[in-house]
Order: structure tokens, then C-alpha cells, then sequence
């Protein structure tokens, strides 16, 4: 028994006394009193049965009229009907104590077993609650009026919503999609799965869009569980990729040999012609032009061979760290010519990588060399280097011009650029070289906000073994 209850006990004995004494020490003749007396027995009887339930009622309705019998007989003296009258009372204070204390027992029992049901209640929710904020994919309930009425951790990663500014909302405005609220009107009219690939905030996703259902069956809304497509997309385009490379580089190789002893021949014969035409300056001027053409096109026949040809690569363990220290030197008086000012962050503890440092070397120039080209006015290069995991990745962000949108997957295509003397292939031979690296190339860019090169390479021996420090 608590400190409560044993206040309440001593309070309930204290009035069952008080009263028992006042029925012996008032004269029978004050029967008005005894009357009086008689109705304040039920106070104890009814505070113990709510105190101290079904149990507590009984035993002080037993005691008060153990206690209140001898008073009649004492005063009566023997049994008539009035006397039968009281003990009437008597059964009426036992009533009451088995009927309130019975009453309030089962409230108890009842409330019991409601917050038993509240408890496991609230952790069937938040069992459910956990097991949807451990799913990756998005998921999504709408109301059958289009509002969101609630979403999951994935949802919320997954387009970067604030979770204040998204409950509650029509899901056309925080998704900004106008064939959103057609495609759930369709699921609300035919209670039937929908399945759509479409872009949201250019995410690729695949929509699931289910009808929730009530226990009465009714219809009260619509589940949606989104799908990120971005990493399968991503793959897709690679293996593209990786066959338009191995494509045109079989082609490449066979145009550069056929094309290369032409213009060996031309070369010749214009030099042979130069020769004979030194007081003729019109024929040499045009000469000279046709040698640069050919020394141009001999240059990306080169590049041709060079993506085309297959290259043993001289594999080794090199410090990453020292490679890019020296890329700053050779690249630093070409920034200063274009105004770009090269920042970088390398870590002052060595990183060993496995791999051929001298095509290393050229993958990272191309990307560097592109990023300053970028930045026709001038600009800011940070090049910055980390380590993450059992990988090392290389992030080159420029301040120039950006990527259009409709290019962000074209620019490792071979022969595809944006530059009016541009070959193509500086992106498409970093990124077979990252590729033969078992690494990976990916670019981030806003139009007029510059661009982000993400370059990973894994860590790892000659012998295959992860390996993070010199």
C-alpha cells in the first residue's frame, strides 16, 4: 500500500469510529440523530469501495455493521419491527459496499485493459512507423482529396522535403507534377494498381500507386511508394556507354590507319611543293595552311589511336597526393593565362593507389583543362581530395559556365563538345581510363552555376589488398 492509500485507509477507519461513537454516546431518545448518523455510514463505505475496490467496499460495509448491530439491540432491547427495520439498514450498507465496490472494480479492469490496448497500440505504431522509415524507396499516403496525410524518412531523403511544408499539401504542388493528380484520380475511380515512370524535381522514379483500403473495405485514398531509378539509370547509361566506346573504338581504329598514310602522303608532297614555290607567296601561305590542317588532323588521329588501341597499362603503387601536387604545377600557368585561380585541398597523409599514374595523370589533366576552358572570364578551379570507406574520391568544381541540362549525358559520348575546336574524346578517355581503374566518373551541374566533377577510385595493393596509408 502506497502513502496515499494508507492516508486513505486511516481517513476511512477515522470515520467509521467518529460515527460509531456518536451513535453510542447520543441519547436514544435523539432519534432524529441516530437517523442522521445512520446515513454518514455510507460515506466510508463508498470511498473505500472506490479506493480500495470490490474488497475494500465489503470489508467496511461488514465492519459498520458489526459495529452498528449492538447499538440496536442495546437501545431496542429485543426484536420487534422497527428493530427489523434497521437491520434492513445493515443489508443496505453491505449492498452498497458489493454493488460500488463490484462498479468501480470493473471501471478499473476496464481502464486496465484500455491503456493495455493504448500500449500496444502505440507500439504497433511505431513498429510500423520504423519498419516504413527503414525502407529506401519513398512511401507516400494521399487522401482521396489529393492531400498528403503522411510520409516516410525515404520520401522525404529521397526528394528532400521539409517535413512541416509537406503534410497536409496537394501532392500536384509539392511534387510539382500536373499528370500526378490524373494518374491517383484513375486509381481512386478504378481500385486498381498504377505503375509510371516519370521525373520528379528531375528524379527518375517509378511511381506504385496503390488504393487504401479501410476495415469496411471503403476506399480512403491512395499509397504511394516511389522508386528511385537514378543508380539503375545510371548503370543503363553506362553499359551504353560502355558499348558505344567499345564500338567506336574498333571503328576509330580501322578510319585513323586508313586515313593517317593519305595524309602522311599529303604532307609530302606539300612540303616537296613548298620548296619550289618559296617566291610565290600566295601558294606558300596556302601551303602552310594545308600543313597545320594536316598537322590538326594528325593530332586527332592520335587521340583516335590512343582511345582505340589497347593499352598495357604500367601498373604500380604511386601517392595519389604527390600526383596532384604536380598536376598544379603543370596546369597553374595555364589557369593564370584564362584568370582561374586553382584551390585545393589534399590531405597531408599519403594515399597509396594501385594503378598506371601516368594515364591517372591524363584523365585528371582532361578534367582539369575542361573545367578551366569553362570559365571564359575567370574564375575559381577547387580541386579537393578525401578519403571515404575503402575508396578515394577526387572532386573538381569550377565556377563557369555550367552543363545544359539535355547534355549532362552526352559530354563522355565520344566526339561530342560544345567547343568550336573541340575533338570530343578528352571526356570519353577519362572516363575509359577511370573505368579501366575499376573507378567511377560522375558530373553535377547547374547551368551558370558551374560544374562538379566526382571522381572515385578504389584503394587497393598489388596483390588486391585495401590499402589507405603510405
Amino acid at each position: 500500500m502506497n502513502k496515499t492509500g494508507r492516508v486513505d485507509f486511516i481517513i476511512i477507519i477515522f470515520l467509521v469510529i467518529v460515527i460509531t461513537l456518536l451513535h453510542y454516546f447520543t441519547p436514544f431518545d435523539k432519534w432524529g440523530f441516530h437517523e442522521f448518523y445512520r446515513r454518514l455510514y455510507y460515506i466510508p463505505i463508498i470511498l473505500s469501495a472506490f479506493r480500495f475496490r470490490l474488497k475494500g467496499g465489503i470489508i467496511t460495509a461488514v465492519a459498520v455493521s458489526t459495529l452498528y448491530a449492538p447499538h440496536l439491540l442495546l437501545y431496542w432491547g429485543s426484536l420487534n419491527i422497527d428493530i427489523l427495520n434497521q437491520f434492513l439498514e445493515i443489508v443496505l450498507f453491505i449492498t452498497v459496499g458489493l454493488i460500488t465496490g463490484f462498479l468501480v472494480e470493473k471501471r478499473d479492469n476496464q481502464q486496465k485493459l484500455l491503456k493495455h490496448q493504448i500500449i500496444k497500440l502505440t507500439e504497433l505504431e511505431n513498429y510500423t512507423n520504423n519498419i516504413l522509415n527503414s525502407i529506401v524507396n519513398g512511401v507516400i499516403a494521399v487522401d482521396n482529396d489529393g492531400k498528403i496525410t503522411s510520409f516516410n524518412e525515404g520520401a522525404l531523403n529521397l526528394f528532400n522535403f521539409n517535413r512541416n511544408d509537406v503534410k497536409g499539401q496537394p501532392i500536384e504542388e509539392v511534387f510539382e507534377h500536373d499528370r500526378i493528380k490524373k494518374w491517383i484520380n484513375k486509381v481512386l475511380a478504378t481500385d486498381e494498381v498504377l505503375r509510371e515512370e516519370t521525373k520528379i524535381k528531375q528524379i527518375p522514379v517509378k511511381l506504385h500507386i496503390y488504393p487504401l483500403k479501410t476495415p469496411e473495405r471503403k476506399t480512403k485514398g491512395v499509397v504511394l511508394v516511389c522508386e528511385d531509378l537514378a543508380e539503375i539509370k545510371e548503370l543503363e547509361e553506362q553499359v551504353r556507354r560502355a558499348e558505344r566506346l567499345s564500338a567506336v573504338g574498333e571503328f576509330a581504329s580501322g578510319v585513323a590507319h586508313e586515313i593517317r598514310n593519305p595524309l602522311a602522303i599529303i604532307k609530302t608532297v606539300s612540303e616537296t611543293l613548298k620548296d619550289e614555290a618559296k617566291r610565290n607567296n600566295e601558294i606558300k601561305e596556302a601551303i602552310n595552311i594545308i600543313n597545320e590542317e594536316i598537322d590538326r588532323a594528325d593530332t586527332v588521329i592520335k587521340e583516335l589511336l590512343d582511345f582505340a588501341r589497347p593499352h598495357k597499362a604500367r601498373k604500380e603503387n604511386f601517392i595519389l597526393n604527390d600526383l596532384l601536387k604536380e598536376l598544379m604545377l603543370l596546369t597553374r600557368k595555364y589557369a593564370k593565362q584564362h584568370e582561374v585561380v586553382i584551390q585545393a585541398d589534399i590531405p597531408k597523409k599519403q594515399i597509396n593507389v594501385y594503378g598506371d599514374p601516368e594515364k591517372i595523370k591524363q584523365a585528371l589533366i582532361n578534367v582539369i583543362l575542361n573545367g578551366i576552358q569553362a570559365m571564359p572570364r575567370g574564375g575559381i578551379l577547387d580541386i579537393n581530395l578525401k578519403l571515404q570507406g575503402n575508396e578515394v574520391i577526387i572532386n573538381i568544381k569550377d565556377t563557369g559556365v555550367g552543363i545544359d541540362e539535355e547534355h549532362k549525358e552526352k559530354i563522355f559520348n565520344p566526339f561530342f563538345t560544345t567547343k568550336d575546336e573541340g575533338t570530343g574524346l578528352g571526356l570519353t578517355i577519362t572516363y575509359k581510363i577511370i573505368e579501366e581503374h575499376g573507378g567511377k566518373i560522375q558530373v553535377k551541374s547547374q547551368k551558370r552555376e558551374g560544374s562538379l566533377f566526382i571522381i572515385t577510385l578504389p584503394i587497393r595493393s598489388e596483390k588486391g589488398l585495401e590499402n589507405s596509408g603510405g
